[in-house]
């Protein structure tokens, strides 16, 4: 899922993030360190999304334009993190998730950091050094705009031996890796070659999706939110409905309901009128991508459900025109917490709803037989009651837990 958001503005990012992860284990094998290869590649994965959040955050007018415009992550990070506070947030994000042992997310503090100055255990020291080293050597291959050529492998091996901040043996492992015919086109691809035996949690998995979809909506101020605000709704919806493990599945699925839209072009996303017949039809499109890209990353449990939000009950929904006899409860649940969060944020054609005013637009869907009229009672109750609607801040707290979402802000802001 990570590497099916490498499109648009997040091309080059993503890229090089795969190229690190598997650079990373690479150097961490070759040098017979402890960590476990799996926990290596998803600490380089990682090491970078704090630029995301920092960068976004911090003015997003000048974040979208260096990411779409500007190759050359070397230059973003010059740009708009001069203080290397990306490390500290991309250790929190790590930290987070729950399944990343402690040296693996510790070494994320220190990727842009000289070896001897690291002043932590040895074995953090020098896989965090290998980051460094794969950092590097990606940064280069991305500047070649990802031709490789004797100039470019030159380039690399020339950069590692300048490096005074790498040590000995990591630069060697590093200098080796590139003479090695055998994996060198792999490390470089952009595959993410990538296999494990291991297992999540239902609850690190969530936290997992959690930070995709984070990283999906911080791609437009429209959508900041948007994903969490479903996920919430969805939840407590389908606690007065089902069960506590239905709960569970539902906020996964309702996190996963718009990864596709990262190929929807921000033209789109951002038009302040209506979407003519063409842009409508790209628009659409999200959906299907939600299915290819849940299908491909093994999750059929979760992708019938994720991609149903468009459908009705009447069948006037796309992009399967799916009837009421096919559509389940949790589809419903997701339906109606999807229309209400859209309605209740602001769009760039529109004003944000009040919540009792888009409860009123619901139930004329659901008196014309497109909506279930069950869930929206369910709903109804909810707003009376006076349910809070998700604020950004809401999310933060989901990403970097309540405790640290207010140094990590210090941080961005710093």
């Amino acid at each position: 899922m990570f590497a099916s958001l490498g499109v648009h503005e997040y091309k080059n990012i993503i890229t090089h993030s795969v190229q690190v992860a598997k650079i990373s284990r690479h150097l961490a094998h070759s040098l017979g360190l402890v960590h476990h290869p799996d926990q290596v590649y998803l600490a380089g994965l990682l090491h970078d999304v704090g630029l995301i959040f920092k960068a976004s955050i911090e003015n997003y007018e000048v974040f979208i334009d260096a990411f779409r415009n500007i190759p050359d992550l070397e230059k973003i990070v010059l740009t708009l993190d001069r203080k290397d506070r990306h490390s500290f947030i991309s250790h929190i994000v790590a930290s987070h998730l729950g399944f990343l042992n402690v040296d693996c997310t510790r070494a994320l503090l220190y990727h842009h950091t000289p070896f001897d100055e690291i002043s932590d255990e040895e074995g953090v020291a020098l896989l965090a050094n290998c980051i460094k080293a794969a950092d590097t050597i990606s940064l280069i291959f991305l500047k070649s705009a990802e031709m490789f050529s004797e100039g470019t492998l030159e380039s690399m091996i020339k950069s590692l031996e300048k490096d005074m901040g790498l040590n000995q043996e990591v630069r060697k492992a590093a200098i080796d890796s590139l003479k090695d015919v055998r994996s060198l086109l792999d490390l470089l691809d952009n595959e993410p070659h990538f296999k494990s035996d291991a297992e999540l949690s239902c609850a690190n998995f969530e936290k997992a999706t959690k930070l995709i979809a984070a990283l999906l909506d911080l791609r437009s101020p429209y959508t900041r939110i948007h994903t969490f605000s479903v996920a919430r709704i969805a939840k407590q919806l389908t606690s007065d409905l089902m069960t506590e493990i239905d709960q569970r599945f539902m906020g996964i699925a309702a996190l996963l309901h718009d990864i596709g839209k990262i190929t929807t072009p921000l033209e789109i996303l951002h038009k302040r009128g209506s979407l003519n017949e063409i842009e409508t039809i790209v628009m659409r499109t999200h959906v299907v991508m939600t299915e290819k890209i849940l299908l491909k990353s093994g999750l059929e449990t979760f992708c019938r459900v994720s991609t149903s939000h468009h459908e009705r009950l009447d069948g006037s929904g796309y992009p399967y025109g799916l009837d009421k006899s096919q559509i389940n409860m949790y589809m419903r649940i997701l339906q109606i917490s999807d229309v209400f969060s859209a309605l209740t944020e602001e769009r760039p054609y529109r004003k944000a709803m009040s919540p009792f005013d888009a409860l009123s637009v619901i139930e004329e869907q659901v008196n014309a037989g497109k909506l279930d009229g069950i869930v929206f009672e369910k709903l109804k109750q909810l707003i009376n009651n006076g349910f809070t609607l998700v604020t950004f801040s809401h999310v933060l707290e989901d990403i970097f837990g309540p405790d640290l979402t207010n140094l990590v802000l210090q941080e961005i802001n710093d």
